[in-house]
């Protein structure tokens, strides 16, 4: 594996972030991005050339270059598995909370419980 790291200097925001992460979210070859955002550096583990990665960073004119290019025997990378549980159980709770206060202000016709029932279904929407 590929460890290619790259210095953009306009990479000041997670908005810059997402900007390449869009832009690469194609290439098969890519296994991590590492974003160094005070540092303004990216590293890209992936397989094969470094070529396609570089023009398709400087095709987004945010003053990228690359730095360095080596082989790495790092393949282990933190999982967002334990994120996505989280929002899961959030998501569950809130629900779960919108189903309850929605019943019970029915049932005791609450305007309040039901306005704050239609706040949890939002929220459940957002996640």
């Amino acid at each position: 594996m590929q460890k290619t790291i790259f210095e953009i200097t306009k990479m000041d925001c997670p908005s810059e972030e997402n900007l390449i992460r869009m832009k690469l979210q194609d290439n098969s070859s890519i296994e991590h991005l590492d974003f160094d955002i005070p540092n303004r550096k990216l590293a890209v583990f992936h397989k094969g050339e470094s070529k396609q990665l570089e023009d398709s960073i400087l095709e987004l004119d945010l003053g990228g270059r690359k730095l360095s290019s080596e082989q790495t025997e790092e393949n282990e990378f933190e999982d967002s598995s334990n994120q996505k549980k989280i929002l899961w159980s959030v998501l569950i709770i809130n629900f779960s909370f919108f189903i309850i206060e929605m019943t019970t202000g029915w049932l005791s016709k609450s305007m309040g419980l039901i306005a704050d029932s239609l706040d949890m279904l939002a929220d459940s929407f957002v996640y």
